[in-house]
């Protein structure tokens, strides 16, 4: 194996309820893996040095109405570090095998609790994690929560959001300023939990000394702009600072949801420094196949009275008669994947052609169909004015 680098990574993390919810379906995980130290409160940052085993920081969004949301994002932390603290030193590329593979088992683990569980019925969670054992830091994605790069100055997305809105706005359908105001931003394709298998998206970094990564939930990027955000985290070097200013500018926007932020600055001499041509993006991930070609063992089909239905079984048929028709909101807390569809009110003409977008949405709905994916409509706790909580978290 090779020699483990001298790279010290400065960590923090928060969340917070928000001014809405009754519960935070957030979690988030900072862990050094090598060490056998993991933790999700923090008084004060720490200083981690990497180990052979590495490190992980992860964020979940939870969802599923009641305390289902928080089950399973609780379920993907511990899953996702259990099998990472399973395995043994790994080269870069076995490493991200595992990292994906640790993301698989989690979604597993949390689609067998939901189908078995009537009260957790439906229930689901976002999952963003950024781990290293060497210079290149892996991101494995599912779901809508961010992986942001600060570096020289400049704020970077290296991940994709899985998310219809995300989808719409890369085909041209509409800019991310309208994306902002688009009524069905909160569904997205993936998440763990929905369906039996997923499909892990991984990225990497090739980090420099002083990079600054920041994991955060919808909570977050959701009310704050990104320019915002790069303002924050540009003029307050303190981690810890940082991390409540980020929380407070989205507790001002009336703290929708809600919010958690993880934040990590690199350091150590085996990171070079960063030059002119150093600019971060999403740059794609392939560590290649499982040893053996070995995949995710598929779990048999459930029957109709399992609770599960597939894509196709839960769009009703009125809604695919009508092709110029688009998903309204459902209503209630347990509506997970596809659960709710109907006819929206008469809008207004728009600057893009409605169209487009309604045949955006029903392209992702057959890719997502083809894959084994379902579409999950995130639809957030008690969002009813009547159950709103007014005071602070």
């Amino acid at each position: 194996m090779p020699t483990t680098p001298d790279i010290q990574i400065e960590v923090f993390g928060k969340t917070d309820v928000g001014l809405i919810r009754e519960h935070n379906e957030d979690n988030f995980l900072i862990a050094d893996v090598s060490a056998g130290m993991r933790s999700n409160s923090f008084a004060a940052p720490q200083t981690l040095a990497l180990g052979d085993k590495g490190v992980a920081l992860l964020v979940c969004d939870g969802m599923g109405g009641a305390a289902a949301g928080e089950v399973a994002a609780q379920m993907a932390v511990d899953s996702v570090y259990e099998t990472l603290a399973a395995v043994p030193p790994m080269t870069r590329d076995g490493f991200a095998r595992a990292l994906r593979r640790a993301v698989e088992v989690a979604n597993e683990a949390i689609f067998i609790q939901s189908r078995d569980n009537q009260s957790e019925r439906g229930m689901g969670t976002t999952c963003t994690v950024a781990a290293l054992t060497d210079t290149t830091l892996v991101v494995a994605q599912i779901g809508d929560s961010r992986c942001y790069v600060l570096r020289q100055g400049r704020l970077a997305q290296v991940t994709k959001d899985q998310s219809l809105a995300w989808q719409l706005i890369e085909a041209g359908a509409m800019t991310a300023e309208e994306a902002k105001a688009f009524e069905h931003a909160n569904i997205i394709l993936q998440a763990l939990g929905v369906q039996d298998q997923v499909e892990v998206v991984l990225s990497q970094v090739d980090l420099r000394q002083g990079d600054v990564i920041l994991l955060c939930s919808d909570g977050l990027h959701g009310p704050v702009a990104d320019e915002e955000i790069l303002d924050v985290l540009t003029t307050e070097s303190d981690l810890k600072r940082a991390g409540q200013a980020l929380i407070q500018k989205a507790l001002d926007r009336d703290g929708p949801d809600n919010v958690t932020v993880v934040l990590a600055r690199f350091g150590g001499a085996a990171l070079p420094p960063p030059g002119p041509a150093d600019v971060v993006s999403f740059v794609g991930y392939d560590p290649g196949p499982d040893p053996d070609n070995e995949v995710p063992t598929p779990m048999a089909p459930l029957a109709p009275s399992g609770g599960v239905a597939t894509v196709q079984e839960r769009i009703p048929p009125e809604l695919l008669q009508q092709q110029d028709e688009v998903v309204t909101k459902a209503d209630g807390d347990r509506r997970s994947a596809m659960g709710d569809f109907g006819q929206l009110p008469a809008a207004a003409p728009a600057s893009r052609s409605m169209r487009s977008v309604v045949a955006l949405f029903f392209l992702a709905l057959i890719a997502a169909a083809v894959g084994g994916i379902s579409v999950m409509k995130c639809e957030r706790e008690r969002t009813a004015t009547g159950e709103m909580r007014g005071g602070g978290p």
